[in-house]
């Protein structure tokens, strides 16, 4: 019974992460997608530890990876340890998650779950209900280009996709929340599914999987993402370059046939790249699909942090280079650990370009660096980025070592010994290029490191680990002694897993309060925001973000009640105080954090001009750790005017000015500031 929870939460895993999400959420896709992970998670990691108090020995596995895993995992450790942000560190970006302490621990242990319970035979299926889940997928994105996304079917009944602000019938995204990604997931996808094409027993399989890749590369092709492109060809030539060498110590003799399948396979995508397209030329045959004009349904996954690198758009290159110079800056400021695991948001405003600010996306919230090697670069220094390397460098040498001798345990006909290694090695490599210019997601950070595990297994390079005998009976021994030790200790298992399932389910619901809490807000309704976020806040009581917000929902009430209710009123000014000290406690580097407490302060001041000279002290804090953001500066000078202080006004206005010249608003300011003020 536990080997089949472990091995179908391993097919939930693959088919159900890159499809989950849920509208109800503040982030729509990545976030439920990582909780989901954590839950999958708890039970693997649960369903094992009974399966070792039942078999009265430890079930674990050992892996060529085994060690750089380990150094990687304890350089992300030492990096959240020295971070200027433990807790995003520990828990990941908010609207992300993906990429923090957690989520590498958790994704690690899925690696030696994987290794150490799931067997050669599951190989195949699992990868087939990885494909079923992409080919959902596809069809989804389909759909979407010719102007019907499912999405808007099932929230709104209706067979359109204007639920969405995006124009996806231009860029598809389907349950994957961002074109980019839906193209990342897909190129990792199309391997495998050329090794089953490759190796079909029969015509109709042959036929079946040949559609397959149709399908697939149809809906990459509408996504027309480059990034995942490049990734794509670099893909090809590995996988055709491994497959005419075979990669023998005295060579070998290419199968003609598999090779012709590969190069109709090819010539297929050729003909949709002609008549659609691609995400490298402009040339189609077929023109673009334009939609009716229709009024839009407001339904963002998350605007504030949307970039013109994710969205695509002529500048787009321009942007990039900007982000990797600050990216190369923080670096060299923390070179060893960097400035901490997932801290890049926070950094990067630190050492942000001044160039960035005459780019169309001066005001954009930069949680990335749009490039995972200098993203592991600028947030785990030198020892973070080293250890990621040397696991790909490990993995992929594996790879090309273990192909001369044509070990694969599960590949049993002629012909096709070694064709899951090198379909597993191209999809890694175009996951590799496509990182160059973008950044890894949940389901692409399942497959990086459950990838490498399926290949260890389907090659049968693992061992058991064993602890010396005289330390595991002096550990274990006390279970087994009486049988109710045994069944306590199973009890502290069941009831645990359970315990954190409940936790997990209480993170995924606190987070559905915050997300009504914020469109309260955004609507006007201090009052129902105050009470949806306090609610959340109870709930998740050490998330720093939910406590952020909940401080300026309790100002904005304070001062709706100042006339009607005096007593409600200063209470709610004391709450929106405490609040906000425990988010800028916890979070002192985060620069959002100090932006709510602006506008905290400014609407306190409402109530007490004292809160005036508390919303200049936060202006300059902010400032302090943004010290090239235009927008503080021109902040800081309206509330000066607001004031009389019209030289420091004017002062702030042309500081505003020199980093972004072309700044409207802050020049007509300054002319109405310099006609009554000083020169």
């Amino acid at each position: 019974m536990l080997d089949k929870i472990i091995s179908y939460s391993f097919y939930t895993l693959f088919f159900l992460t890159p499809l989950f999400w849920t509208s109800l959420n503040y982030e729509l896709f990545e976030y439920n997608k990582m909780i989901l992970t954590y839950g999958l998670t708890v039970v693997i990691v649960g369903s094992w530890l009974l399966k070792i108090i039942n078999h009265k020995s430890l079930i674990l596995n050992r892996t060529p990876l085994d060690i750089p895993l380990l150094l990687f995992l304890g350089a992300n450790i030492l990096s959240t340890i020295f971070s200027i942000d433990l807790h995003t560190s520990i828990w990941g970006y908010y609207s992300r998650s993906n990429g923090g302490l957690l989520s590498i621990i958790c994704y690690l242990l899925l690696y030696w779950a994987f290794v150490s319970n799931v067997t050669a035979d599951k190989i195949k299926p699992l990868l087939k209900i990885g494909l079923a889940s992409g080919l959902i997928i596809a069809v989804w994105g389909i759909l979407e280009h010719f102007q019907v996304s499912p999405s808007c079917v099932i929230l709104r009944g209706e067979f359109n996709a204007d639920c969405w602000v995006q124009k996806v019938y231009e860029r598809v995204f389907a349950t994957l929340g961002q074109p980019n990604w839906m193209a990342a997931y897909l190129a990792m996808l199309i391997f495998p599914a050329l090794y089953f094409f490759l190796s079909a027993p029969s015509p109709l399989l042959l036929t079946t999987y040949y559609l397959l890749l149709v399908i697939y590369y149809l809906a990459f092709t509408f996504t027309y993402s480059r990034g995942p492109t490049l990734g794509l060809i670099v893909g090809f030539i590995t996988l055709i370059g491994l497959y005419i060498l075979r990669l023998h110590p005295k060579g070998g003799i290419v199968n003609i046939v598999k090779l012709k399948s590969l190069l109709i396979v090819i010539l297929s995508f050729l003909v949709i790249n002609v008549l659609f397209g691609s995400a490298l030329t402009s040339f189609r045959l077929v023109s673009k699909f334009a939609a009716p004009a229709r009024p839009t349904i407001s339904l963002p996954s998350n605007p504030s942090v949307g970039t013109q690198l994710e969205n695509g758009g002529t500048e787009s290159g321009q942007i990039r280079f900007i982000v990797w110079h600050g990216a190369l800056d923080i670096f060299k400021h923390y070179p060893l650990f960097g400035s901490g695991v997932e801290t890049f948001a926070y950094s990067y405003y630190q050492f942000r370009p001044k160039e960035h600010n005459l780019t169309s996306e001066w005001d954009f919230l930069y949680n990335k660096a749009h490039n995972e090697y200098l993203n592991y670069l600028a947030t785990t220094g030198i020892v973070g980025f080293g250890t990621y390397l040397i696991i790909i460098i490990i993995f992929i040498k594996f790879i090309i070592v273990n192909t001369k001798y044509q070990a694969s345990l599960i590949l049993k006909r002629k012909g096709t010994k070694n064709l899951l290694l090198y379909s597993i090695l191209a999809s890694y490599i175009s996951y590799l290029i496509y990182n160059f210019f973008l950044f890894s997601v949940v389901i692409i950070a399942v497959f990086f490191y459950l990838f490498p595990a399926l290949v260890f297994v389907a090659t049968d390079s693992i061992s058991t680990f064993h602890l010396p005998a005289s330390k595991f009976h002096h550990l274990f021994s006390i279970i087994y002694r009486r049988k109710i030790y045994t069944n306590i200790a199973k009890g502290i298992v069941i009831f645990s897993t359970l315990y954190l399932l409940y936790s997990i389910f209480q993170l995924w619901y606190a987070d559905t309060l915050f997300n009504q809490g914020q469109k309260a807000s955004d609507l006007g309704n201090p009052g129902k925001a105050y009470n949806l976020l306090s609610m959340a806040s109870d709930l998740n009581k050490g998330e720093p973000f939910y406590r952020s917000e909940l401080s300026y929902s309790a100002a904005a009430a304070a001062a709706a009640l100042k006339e009607t209710d005096a007593s409600l009123s200063a209470a709610l000014e004391d709450e929106a105080l405490n609040q906000l000290k425990i988010s800028l406690t916890i979070s002192p580097k985060n620069v959002s954090f100090w932006r709510t407490a602006i506008r905290t302060y400014y609407e306190l001041a409402s109530l007490d001009k004292k809160y005036v000279n508390k919303t200049l002290e936060a202006l300059d804090m902010a400032i302090k750790l943004a010290p090239t953001d235009p927008k503080l500066y021109y902040n800081k000078a309206l509330i000066l005017e607001s004031i009389g202080k019209k030289d420091e006004e004017i002062e702030n206005l042309k500081t505003t000015l020199n980093l972004k010249p072309d700044y409207l608003e802050a020049l007509e300011q300054l002319k109405e500031a310099t006609k009554s003020g000083s020169p």
